[in-house]
């Protein structure tokens, strides 16, 4: 009888280690696929913030060529763009 507890206490020992390694390293997958899961959020983010700020410069550039349109101010394209300067404000003392 005692040889049959030694044995039942082994197996149920064995059992449980290979249980709690198995339950580690599942955890250590998941936890590997979350982290990739939010470095492909990251970079999805990033993607269409790109192409929002590119839609927004186009729609930007043709709302100015319409109004330069609608002034009947021709258009000529070889023609670098105009810096208009800023005049610096004066801060009173």
């Amino acid at each position: 009888m005692a040889l049959s507890t030694v044995a039942a206490f082994v197996a149920g020992f064995a059992t449980g280690w290979v249980g709690r390694s198995v339950t580690g390293s599942t955890r250590e997958a998941l936890v590997q696929t979350l982290v990739a899961a939010h470095k492909v959020r990251d970079g999805a983010r990033r993607i269409v913030a790109e192409q929002v700020e590119w839609a927004e410069d186009l729609l930007a550039e043709g709302r100015a060529r319409y109004d330069l349109l609608r002034e009947g101010v021709p258009m000529d394209d070889e023609v670098p763009p105009q810096v208009l300067q800023m005049k610096k404000r004066e801060r009173a003392a």
